[in-house]
């Protein structure tokens, strides 16, 4: 083989490689999303100000307000006496219940305790619960 063939085929891997590596290395600096307690959240704010994040707490009994006539929602979270409000639109999911466990994804508001929610994941521990109470667990 030619010295020019030799060349254009390793610019060819070059510029294919590197193009790939961009790919991947784009697509999961935009997946990575940070997991928190609501507590480890707030005292860590202007860190995560403006970044997706997820928020694990309870739901706190009483806090779910709903705009009248739409389907934005506030309610609140709460972890070790820290409180985050959460600010949604959508449906909320039927597991929903006062001191349940969620996980809230979302974007914390500069300079306020609100996170603007995109998912509400709600933790069942009904079916956890079962299988403790079988091993003499609970």
């Amino acid at each position: 083989m030619s010295t020019s063939k030799i060349i254009k085929i390793l610019v060819t891997v070059l510029i294919v490689g590197g193009g790939i590596g961009y790919l991947v290395a784009s697509s999961f600096g935009e997946s990575m999303v940070y997991y928190k307690t609501v507590e480890e959240l707030l005292g860590e704010r202007v860190r995560f100000e403006g970044t997706p994040v997820r928020v694990n707490g309870l739901l706190v009994e009483g806090s779910i307000k709903q705009k009248p006539g739409t389907d934005q929602f506030r309610f609140k979270l709460s972890k070790n006496g820290k409180i985050l409000e959460i600010a949604y639109s959508g449906i909320l999911p039927d597991t929903m219940k006062p001191g349940r466990e969620l996980v809230v994804q979302g974007v914390l508001v500069k300079g306020e305790d609100l996170l603007e929610a995109s998912e509400i994941l709600t933790k069942c521990p009904s079916k956890y619960e079962d299988v403790a109470k079988s091993k003499g667990g609970v």
